[in-house]
């Protein structure tokens, strides 16, 4: 039964991913200061310039639509002094998402395009990254790992909202740190996702559960959570039990039990790098973080 499932989760992963390039892309330069990753166990500097976070901020977990489309923000990223990124999901800018088409071969929105609503900004946002045409600009293979489960995005907030970022998740608060390298069976997790068949209810929109399967070499996880992901929730935030940045919600849920639901969730470290290391975004990109972090998601 156990294999069945995994296998339900493979099949149903609408992402892609896969390998670097040493040739560099232009990328966009504008932003926030970078800020440093911090030392693992130790709690980020940068807490008290934000101050409380509060309702009417662009905050990861806001919603982020486009193109009739509408997804959840997972985290807030910045190369720099002037520009604020939000991640989402790859395949929220598709019109191939559930045509079961492959990433790699997907049709997408283009670069620069910049008609993107996020939840309390004044300006729509702006596409600058999406790794489903990442990858088809570096040639993956269809069906490899990386096209399978690389399914992460970036969209610039526009300059006039910059003062009104916070990077503490709605619910959960963080994230603390990025989650670096590969988490393991049975590690506990978080997720959030905000969606209008939630009907704003906190306990539908945050989630706990822990990793059941890695997939694709790493690529991504299968989590069971307490609740499940349904349309709207793609994109959004999964963390580890340290409330570090672990993952990007990648497809719905698939039932495993009576009480728990399967979801397959993109690896954040290796999704970012894949980014990094193939020159479509800034070498100085880094992760803003939070220093406290609130398991019971009452933020």
């Amino acid at each position: 039964m156990k294999k069945l499932m995994i296998l339900a989760v493979i099949l149903s992963l609408t992402a892609c991913g896969g390998s670097s390039s040493s040739n560099p892309r232009p990328v966009d330069n504008g932003g926030l200061q970078s800020v440093a990753e911090p030392a693992p166990e130790q709690k980020p500097s940068i807490a008290a310039s934000y101050g409380t976070p509060s309702a009417d901020q662009i905050r990861p977990g806001a919603l982020i639509s486009a193109d009739g489309s509408g997804c959840t923000g997972n985290f807030l990223y910045s190369p720099n002094a002037q520009t604020v990124y939000i991640g989402v999901a790859a395949h929220c800018f598709s019109s191939d998402t559930n045509s079961g088409v492959d990433p790699c071969e997907s049709n997408n929105l283009p670069i620069g395009f910049n008609q993107i609503t996020i939840e309390n900004a004044s300006q729509p946002g702006e596409l600058v990254y999406t790794s489903w045409r990442a990858m088809q600009e570096m040639g993956e293979t269809a069906g490899s790992n990386v096209c399978t489960y690389n399914d992460f995005a970036l969209v610039k907030i526009h300059a006039d909202d910059i003062a009104k970022i916070h990077p503490a998740a709605i619910a959960f608060g963080g994230p603390t740190a990025m989650f670096t390298g590969l988490a393991t069976v049975g590690e506990e997790v978080y997720a959030y996702g905000q969606s209008p068949f939630h009907f704003g209810r906190r306990s539908r929109e945050a989630k706990q559960g822990k990793i059941n399967a890695v997939l694709g070499g790493g690529w991504a996880y299968d989590i069971v959570t307490d609740t499940a992901s349904v349309s709207g929730d793609s994109g959004g935030p999964v963390f580890s039990a340290a409330g570090k940045a672990l993952a990007v919600t990648s497809v719905v849920s698939l039932n495993v039990s009576p009480t728990l639901v399967s979801n397959g969730v993109a690896n954040l470290d290796r999704a970012l790098r894949y980014a990094i290391d193939g020159g479509f975004i800034n070498a100085n990109t880094k992760l803003i973080s939070w220093p406290d972090f609130y398991p019971a998601g009452d933020l």
